[in-house]
């Protein structure tokens, strides 16, 4: 009965619609899915479009009955994203094809497409759940939570989705709980927080390293080699004092060492401690 509509009225088919609004969405004059969604996910709408594509059926002068027949993608991709005024986010890892959430602390956390699946059940479910008995709810509750619609948003969430290998980066303001550049981003806190110029000093190779193994284990960062420390330290160290590491440094017994002239280390109280 609803196809022949769908075919001979094609003004009963209605996409989610922008208005100049704050919100950028015109509020529906009866409650459908496309409301429910777009009121909680504006930023998926703005970028990727209604939800859904729509056919109002007259019930009588005053009411329609509604069906959501066909669903767009990107828009529940972006959804998979999370929400920015909750302090939700989601995204994918491709240098390491990882999915990563932003926790409650602020530090993004590892987690599976099939949770993500799960979630996008979850939430359409909830959607049929709220809607009036004048939405047809078939599609929401059967068809598009099913296997094949899931695995289509999540590969499409992919590239939506989508964070470079800057993006936690040792400079990067985004941080995970577990990754390589944790060690560098503790170099960094070493270099510019208990490193200061000096002329009469010289800070070795093996201060430095022992320095920064103590601050790792208090940390539980874990160890990483001390050929692996001294190439990042050599690019730090020129980058925060302009000086390049030597090798002619005698120690106190005149044995030639590696060493940074010009610097010294001013341990902290946690760190002496």
């Amino acid at each position: 009965m609803g196809t022949p509509a769908a075919l001979t009225k094609p003004h009963n088919l209605r996409l989610a619609e922008r208005n100049n609004g704050i919100s950028g969405f015109e509020p529906a004059h009866q409650p459908s899915a496309n409301s429910w969604w777009v009121e909680r996910y504006p930023e998926a709408f703005a970028n990727h479009g209604s939800p859904f594509l729509e056919l109002f059926e007259p019930l009588d002068n005053f009411s329609h009955q509604v069906l959501p027949i066909t669903i767009n993608t990107d828009f529940f991709a972006a959804v998979l994203g999370g929400r920015k005024d909750l302090g939700h986010h989601v995204v994918y890892y491709e240098c390491e094809m990882a999915w990563y959430f932003r926790d409650s602390d602020g530090i993004y956390k590892p987690t599976t497409a099939e949770k993500l699946m799960n979630q996008h059940r979850a939430l359409m479910m909830l959607c049929a759940q709220e809607m009036p008995a004048t939405v047809h709810k078939l599609n929401l509750v059967h068809e598009w939570r099913g296997d094949r619609v899931c695995k289509a948003i999540i590969q499409r969430a992919k590239s939506i989705l989508a964070a470079d290998q800057s993006y936690f980066s040792s400079t990067s303001s985004h941080q995970r709980i577990r990754g390589p550049e944790l060690h560098e981003r503790l170099m960094r806190v070493v270099v510019e927080t208990m490193l200061q110029p000096s002329t009469d000093d010289c800070l070795t190779v093996t201060q430095a390293y022992r320095t920064f193994c103590r601050l790792a284990e208090l940390r539980q960062l874990g160890q990483v080699k001390r050929s692996q420390f001294k190439a990042t330290m050599v690019d730090l160290m020129r980058e925060q004092f302009g000086v390049g590491l030597r090798r002619d440094v005698p120690d106190a017994s005149g044995k030639q060492q590696e060493a940074w002239k010009g610097v010294k280390l001013v341990e902290s109280e946690t760190l002496a401690a």
